[in-house]
């Protein structure tokens, strides 16, 4: 049997910014596994011109940034240049992981009409503006237009469905980090249970459980004093990631106790309106900015509670950080994250509706107030889930089953 010839497609400008960057890497660390060749294909990379070369076993391809860097859209002079490396056969698989792209995603399949394309769903456009509520894009969706009149945020998220249901029509087949993912597939933007793979991510990091003199060290050194107790929160500091409901949680709670520290560590956006929502407690509030593996670490082990306030996630790699750093952890019933965490099993769980800063105010104060019998039980618990169910073993596993499906997927491949 000929080796299966995998092409890991990377948009660089924005995956250098977001989770689909560590997503890369624990990609290629699956394929590590396998029994392929493994091509990356970097468009918009930070080289000048287009270059070749072999790097720890792998196929690069880099692309000079192209088409005003809008290369999801068309991929401009790029075709060309792959065309020359990259003959079309059954063997090959491209893996597409950016959106919105569908321009893109027309171009590779009528040039490359024998190799298979696979999309990797991260995000979903809508979810942010809707705050990943499912019923009302079901709502948004149905509307019809002009005859109703849609809000600018719907027709948004209207036109941002089409286009996603277009790029899942074309795609061979497409694999989904979270079941909730896989189920809206099927029912709302109706595409078949068939093509779909349900292949959560792999965690690649250490798990770690410093000693208590590595930890008062660590809070020395970043300014925190030892009988704080401190909750970290990491990521986007957009609405959607639940930060203003944890803001308002928090000044509530420091209001009860003053000995407490919230750690935000992620680029802000919106300090003036962070700073309206905390005006006693803002002077207990660390906003780190953009930095450093090596430095967040040092967070995560000065931390005491990690904080996943999302209204939706696809497959958390903070949440995983989170486990793996024996962080008791307090997130929320959204999409995605009730597939990860189950409540006082393995993290605390605060309801989104119908009040949710309310709910997480009351779901925060009983993590802090937790017996350490019941935190040490819960903690372990989610070593274990993610040792368990998000392995680089069990993503390999995954992959595996997808590239071995055979020349099956022709059965589903939708024509445009």
């Amino acid at each position: 049997m000929t080796k299966k010839r995998v092409f890991i497609v990377d948009e660089h400008i924005s995956s250098k910014q977001n989770g689909v960057g560590t997503y890369m890497q624990c990609l290629l660390n699956c394929m590590e596994g396998l029994d392929v060749e493994v091509n990356f294909l970097s468009f918009n990379s930070e080289e000048k011109d287009f270059c070749f070369y072999k790097r720890n076993g792998y196929n690069h391809y880099c692309f000079p940034i192209c088409n005003g860097g809008r290369m999801l859209e068309s991929g401009g002079l790029c075709w060309p240049v792959l065309k020359m490396y990259v003959v079309d056969n059954e063997e090959n698989v491209f893996i597409v992981n950016h959106s919105p792209c569908v321009e893109f995603l027309k171009s590779l399949r009528e040039l490359y009409k024998k190799s298979r394309i696979v999309f990797t769903i991260h995000d979903q456009g809508w979810t942010a503006s809707l705050m990943g509520d499912k019923k009302r894009l079901r709502e948004v969706i149905s509307q019809s237009y002009p005859r109703k009149k849609l809000y600018e945020t719907e027709l948004f998220c209207k036109r941002y469905f089409r286009q996603e249901r277009r790029m899942y029509q074309i795609a061979d087949e497409i694999i989904c980090l979270s079941k909730s993912t896989k189920d809206l597939l099927c029912d709302t933007y109706k595409i078949s249970r068939e093509k779909i793979h349900l292949i959560p991510n792999g965690y690649t990091g250490t798990h770690s459980q410093c000693a208590l003199t590595i930890r008062q060290q660590l809070r020395k050194e970043l300014g925190i004093e030892q009988d704080e107790q401190v909750l970290l929160f990491v990521g986007r500091t957009v609405k959607a990631t639940g930060i203003d409901d944890l803001l308002m949680a928090f000044e509530n709670l420091w209001k009860q106790n003053n000995r407490l520290h919230l750690v935000i560590a992620g680029e802000v956006f919106r300090l003036n309106d962070f700073t309206k929502l905390t005006p006693y407690s803002a002077t207990h509030i660390t906003y780190t900015g953009l930095i450093s593996q090596e430095q967040l670490k040092k967070w995560y082990v000065a931390a005491d509670i990690g904080v996943l306030p999302s209204y939706t996630e696809q497959c958390s790699y903070t949440g995983m950080e989170m486990m793996a750093n024996n962080l008791l952890i307090v997130t929320t019933d959204g999409n995605g994250l009730t597939e990860m965490f189950r409540h006082e099993y393995n993290a605390l769980i605060a309801q989104i509706k119908p009040n949710f800063s309310e709910n997480l105010e009351q779901t925060l104060w009983v993590a802090l107030n937790l017996d350490e019998g019941m935190r040490a039980s819960i903690c372990h618990n989610a070593g274990r889930v993610l040792q368990m169910r998000y392995s680089l073993s069990c993503m390999r596993e995954g992959y595996r089953k997808l590239l071995n499906r055979g020349s099956n997927f022709r059965l589903y491949k939708s024509h445009y």
